[in-house]
């Protein structure tokens, strides 16, 4: 299993322990068709939250495919 993967598992992981996994999901499922702009986003936001611990988020978040992933995982949760 690659690190991609297992830190989209911790998130998911967090996100559960929060106890948002119904909010994130009905979000990511809205959010879904626009998830190019969401990467974006990120990239954008991303020199803002470098040195915290949202920075690992961030840089997950960059790729669109991985809000897919984020979807997938938190559905079967």
């Amino acid at each position: 299993m690659d690190d991609r993967v297992h830190a989209l598992q911790q998130m998911a992981q967090r996100i559960e322990q929060a106890g948002l996994r119904e909010p994130a999901t009905i979000l990511l499922d809205v959010l879904g068709p626009l998830d190019v702009i969401g990467s974006q986003l990120a990239l954008f936001v991303r020199p803002l939250v470098r040195g915290t611990s949202l920075h690992l988020y961030t840089d997950l978040l960059t790729d669109s495919a991985n809000w897919r992933v984020l979807h997938r995982l938190l559905a079967r949760q």
